[in-house]
């Protein structure tokens, strides 16, 4: 795998995965690099509930909207714990309309279906994400990743692991699932990226997803006929219950689009929540010693930098009929910003939120949403970050920010993360 995994090309891997780059700073929420949370704590304490976008609130630029589709008619957003964990667990007043937009390019899947329909779907590929699967994905992938990325890195002493090894990890994982090369793997990173970019067109966002499509499709072709143990078989071995109650197999559309799906959660969100807790750890010395002694602390790191900063800020929901929301009035066809990090730093829920603290008793937080659409990959994020601080604990001794480098920022308002992780150890 080492050889297999020098074939990557490095300007590529960084123009994907640079935080401070031009391209990644685009898709992120622009140049956006202070600490939002003074004014997330002012909204939540002037109301829970505003109407306007999670930017209108806090007075930052609006951004434009995503090509080809039009703004909602009206927008309100959630900043405590309680009403934004209501929201999620009323899916018949809030529902996923908001993310059918994602039909034209992934396909029809279980992010923007409702009701019995994601429950039928989501049946299906919920077996191969269980909590009781974890050691079957770590020992096909995340160990071996793991392990060969760091001995990439072990003997000089110093990284930027931000693109050297928290990028990767989980995109290998799940292009390995897949079956797919190498070779393929960065490019299907990068159709992504143009199938969810803010500014790219519908056509192109479209083409992008056939191509990602003409590269799975001989995968999935080749698993009918000569199963393996990945992923891909597993779905194909699943069947899924139509609306009249007879079951069949998953056509290849349907694989399809749970496949560009879980590429675009798996490659994306854990790569970045994994740089934010190195981040915290790394700026609290004494945190990250307390980890690298009790390692029953690592599963604390890893859920205090979920609530701490959770790497995608709000998740939106659609009203379906009249309501109100903490004595707002919200209107049917209303869109809901349900702001997680302002949630996930409520008082009323946790002391002392704005502080990382990987002592804090834990409690369940929203990072991974809530009610029937909680993240499918939760229990994935979670094995990948603890092999991962667990390794880099491990072989990387005296882990410490590199001196000669610009101390990283997290930056981003829609997708956040480091701006990149310049590390020296031994």
């Amino acid at each position: 795998m080492l050889d297999e995994i020098a074939r990557l090309d490095p300007i590529k891997i960084r123009t994907l995965f640079d935080t401070g780059g031009e391209y990644r700073r685009s898709r992120s929420g622009g140049d956006f690099a202070v600490d939002f949370h003074a004014g997330l704590r002012r909204a939540r304490e002037t109301g829970p509930v505003h109407e306007g976008t999670v930017e209108q609130v806090l007075g930052l630029p609006h951004p434009a909207p995503v090509a080809g589709r039009a703004r909602p008619a009206a927008v309100f957003s959630v900043f405590d714990y309680a009403t934004a964990n209501a929201v999620f667990r009323d899916p018949d007043t809030f529902g996923s309309e908001a993310m059918q937009s994602t039909f034209d390019t992934f396909g029809r899947n279980i992010l923007g279906m409702g009701g019995a329909e994601h429950a039928r779907h989501r049946a299906v590929v919920q077996p191969s994400f269980n909590r009781n699967m974890m050691r079957w994905w770590a020992d096909r992938w995340i160990d071996g990743i793991t392990r060969t990325l760091l001995d990439r890195i072990e003997p000089r002493g110093s990284a930027d692991l931000n693109l050297e090894f928290c990028a990767l990890l989980p995109l290998l994982t799940i292009t390995g699932s897949f079956g797919v090369g190498m070779d393929d793997t960065l490019r299907l990173r990068e159709l992504i990226e143009q199938m969810i970019g803010a500014t790219v067109e519908r056509d192109d966002r479209i083409a992008a997803a056939a191509e990602a499509g003409d590269i799975l499709g001989p995968v999935i072709a080749d698993r009918r006929t000569a199963p393996r143990d990945d992923l891909i078989s597993r779905l194909l071995n699943e069947t899924i219950r139509d609306e009249d109650g007879t079951r069949r197999g998953l056509t290849d559309a349907e694989i399809l689009a749970f496949a560009r799906l879980i590429l675009t959660a798996g490659s994306g969100t854990t790569w970045r929540q994994l740089g934010i807790t190195l981040w915290a750890l790394l700026n609290a010395p004494d945190q990250l010693d307390a980890v690298r002694r009790d390692r029953a602390l690592v599963r604390n790191a890893i859920e205090e930098s979920l609530r701490w900063e959770v790497t995608d800020p709000t998740f939106y929901r659609t009203a379906t009929r009249d309501t109100e929301l903490a004595g707002v009035p919200v209107p049917a066809g209303s869109r809901v910003a349900l702001c997680l990090t302002a949630a996930n730093h409520d008082p009323d829920r946790w002391d002392d939120p704005e502080r990382f603290d990987v002592h804090r008793p834990l409690r369940p937080h929203l990072s991974f949403a809530g009610g029937p659409h909680v993240c499918l990959g939760m229990h994935l994020a979670r094995a990948e970050m603890a092999v991962a601080l667990n390794a880099i604990l491990d072989r990387l001794p005296n882990l410490r920010w590199a001196p000669d480098a610009a101390r990283p920022v997290l930056m981003g308002l829609h997708w956040r993360g480091p701006s990149d992780l310049p590390v020296v150890f031994g």
